[in-house]
């Protein structure tokens, strides 16, 4: 059995470039995170709309014309899908399937909407990232004492995709739909959707440098004929087991942490503002 994995992240402005940066490997040596298979970059895949050469281009052409582009607008919004390494070790191809989840979102959202999409292949799972800007045309009625009407405007409009629980689980469902007929291509069952609340920790989990050095020790240990060969690989899993562990009970700390302080800091202000008044 398999998971279809699906994340979405909003992105405000000052957000595109730490993504473009992700996405397109613009990092020097030092600063490549450690789950990126350095060799494997070779094998990425990119699109940019319209051939700009930055991302950051690509939405500004996009946006012109939309109204009113506030400061804190989200401008754009990131799709992340992939699958389990239950799927890839079918016979259908990474690349195909891939492929098969950016129709799904250039089908649900409209591919005009679509301003990049980069497929990586040099981390423990296949994954693709596609990028859309949430714009929708809308039918805006005017009166005034001139008289009034009808006009259209193009609106960035974040809410109609990621505004609420109820959105986004009609996503996962509707994205479930769209894998399970390529599962049964490839022989493997997949099984519904991870809850969204888990789905960063997911993502994390599968991309992790550690679990791809899991996966490579666990084929090395299937295809190993010399049992005390195997026995060590299997040694070396426990090994790496430990440190995956390590790194996600640090990594959810930092992030009960910084929740604890957004937390904190919003009861501060609370109070200030009650001062204020007061």
């Amino acid at each position: 059995m398999a998971n279809g994995t699906l994340r979405v992240l909003n992105l405000r402005i000052q957000n595109v470039r730490s993504c473009e940066r992700h996405n397109r490997r613009l990092y020097t040596p030092e600063q490549m995170p450690e789950n990126v298979i350095v060799k494997n970059t070779k094998l990425n895949q990119e699109f940019i709309v319209n051939e700009k050469s930055t991302i950051k281009e690509a939405l500004e052409e996009r946006l012109k014309g939309v109204t009113t582009v506030r400061k804190n607008a989200v401008v754009a919004i990131e799709f992340v899908m992939g699958a389990s390494a239950d799927f890839y070790q079918g016979d259908y191809s990474a690349q195909a399937y891939l492929t098969k989840c950016k129709e799904f979102i250039a089908a649900r959202y409209g591919k005009e909407n679509i301003i990049s999409w980069h497929m990586h292949f040099d981390e423990a799972n296949p994954h693709i990232h596609v990028l859309i800007t949430p714009i929708v045309e809308k039918r805006i009625e005017w009166k005034n004492r001139w008289g009034s009407g009808v006009r259209k405007e193009r609106r960035l409009c974040a809410r109609d995709i990621t505004g609420g629980p109820s959105k986004l689980r009609a996503m996962h469902d509707a994205f479930y739909e769209h894998i399970v007929p390529i599962g049964i291509k490839a022989c493997v069952k997949f099984v519904p959707r991870t809850p969204a609340e888990n789905q960063t920790k997911e993502y994390s989990r599968r991309t992790n440098h550690h679990m791809a050095k899991i996966n490579q020790l666990a084929e090395r240990a299937r295809l190993e004929v010399d049992a005390a060969a195997r026995l060590e690989l299997q040694k070396q899993i426990l090994k790496e087991k430990a440190e995956l562990d390590k790194a996600l009970q640090l990594k959810n700390e930092a992030e009960r942490k910084a929740a604890l302080n957004k937390e904190i800091n919003k009861k501060l202000n609370r109070n200030n503002d009650q001062g204020r008044e007061l």
